[in-house]
């Protein structure tokens, strides 16, 4: 086993950014080949790393052989290597849906942007020194400002712009409980100060504590934590929804940094103010994902919620409870991210922007009960089923054209699918004689 391969994640995702530089206007297809391959590189390293990861303890890798607490040193376990494993899946799958859906031809930097976003998420995940953790927060964040912009637009600009000053804020707050906790122990080892903090003398106990909640305090703005959260369904929403799916990961690094700084300077008491506060996110997340009238909003709202129910398990910090988080980890990031790409499917459906939840027809229960379900069409363009409000034997009389939908079907240089299809979905359509179909649409 070579240690040095820990670093790959890192090295990976840096290079291929660079890369994909040299091919900005002539032969484009190269650097999204390039950006395509190293996720899929990341992906089975992540999977090596998760097969080593299984041993009893840590493995410690000391950058430049300078041993820890003076040298950068990067740490993988099996919380870890699991969180490697989710963000190269997001990645392989979010780059090769940007390319298909010609999303990365709507700016100049987009698969560069998209590694180097990589590079800190992986870099968040493997650091065990807090000041590397700041480093890589800011790797990640100055990637996602231009993720957020890419394909323009005002509405961007507005959520790109409060979503800087946000993080600005959080950064500086970040830096001076870093400043604060250096002072108290003398390192920013994490190992290291775990030790440190239990021997600190009763009167600077009180300060290490102001420290630690400026700390989650700064994780909990990451990972939108009531009353923290307002910047979230805003700038989630604005983005593409493909940038926003990458982002799903981003409000776990939150929850990651709770869970590994938090017992450091608390102990059993970390999740005392922790538990309110998720509990609270955690309703109103789920009420706006009711709420919400716009595919978009509704997708950033489930996110906000399904965090929170995380944060809910985690602030407990029972064996028990941290198990069960752990197991709904996986399962709440992939599923955030492949419901935004969903609504991305669905508004590329449409031929425009419109992410509108359209209500259904009141008619279809009724019909549903008195017609041959063969006889109704059925529009997923918007998630919904939309009636067609004929009589039963009109539409019974009616030709039935059939039509397959094929998602994948796509061509360089162009924007968009070339056909509005939908998850290899068959339809099935009446022809009308008017030259409408039975959903309403055009013939």
């Amino acid at each position: 086993m070579n240690d040095a391969l820990i670093v790959a994640p890192l090295l990976l995702p840096a290079f291929a950014g660079t890369g994909t530089l040299l091919f900005l206007r002539r032969r484009r297809w190269i650097g999204s080949a390039i950006s395509i391959g190293s996720a899929v590189g990341l992906m089975l390293v992540s999977f090596i790393l998760l097969g080593w990861a299984t041993a009893d303890r840590p493995i410690a890798y000391a950058l430049g052989d300078w041993p820890a607490p003076f040298g950068i040193v990067l740490v993988l376990d099996r919380l870890s290597a699991l969180m490697l494993v989710l963000t190269a899946l997001l990645g392989l799958a979010i780059s090769v849906h940007a390319t298909l859906t010609g999303l990365d031809r709507k700016g100049w930097h987009f698969h560069s942007l998209f590694q180097f976003e990589l590079l800190g998420l992986n870099g968040a995940f493997l650091t065990g020194d807090l000041f590397n953790l700041f480093v890589f927060f800011e790797v990640l964040l100055i990637a996602s400002y231009g993720l957020l912009l890419h394909g323009q637009g005002s509405r961007r600009l507005t959520a790109g712009v409060q979503y800087v000053i946000v993080n600005l804020i959080g950064s500086t707050l970040f830096l001076v409980a870093l400043g604060l906790l250096y002072g108290l122990t003398g390192t920013l080892n994490m190992a290291d100060m775990a030790s440190r903090a239990a021997m600190l003398p009763t009167g600077d106990q009180g300060l290490a504590r102001a420290a630690g909640l400026l700390l989650v305090a700064v994780f909990a703005l990451k990972a939108a934590l009531l009353p923290l959260h307002l910047w979230l369904p805003r700038t989630y929403a604005a983005a593409a929804p493909a940038v926003a799916a990458l982002f799903a990961i981003m409000t776990k690094v939150g929850a990651y940094a709770v869970i590994r700084i938090a017992p450091l300077i608390f102990g059993d008491a970390a999740g005392a103010f922790l538990l309110p506060s998720a509990l609270g996110t955690m309703l109103l997340g789920f009420a706006g994902l009711v709420a919400a009238r716009c595919l978009r909003d509704m997708a950033a709202f489930g996110l906000i919620g399904s965090t929170a129910m995380l944060l809910t398990a985690v602030a407990l910090f029972d064996q028990q409870a941290m198990a069960a988080a752990l197991y709904y980890l996986p399962h709440t990031t992939i599923s955030a991210a492949l419901l935004f790409l969903t609504v991305d499917l669905i508004i590329r459906w449409r031929d425009n922007e419109d992410a509108a939840i359209v209500p259904t027809s009141p008619y279809w229960a009724q019909s549903a009960r008195s017609c041959d379900f063969g006889h109704l069409g059925e529009h997923v363009g918007n998630g919904l089923v939309v009636v067609d409000d004929r009589p039963c034997e009109e539409r019974r009389s009616a030709p039935i054209r059939e039509r397959r939908y094929e998602p994948w079907r796509f061509e360089w240089g162009s924007d968009r699918l070339l056909e509005p299809e939908f998850f290899g979905h068959r339809v099935r359509d009446r022809q009308s004689g008017d030259g409408t179909t039975g959903i309403g649409g055009s013939a």
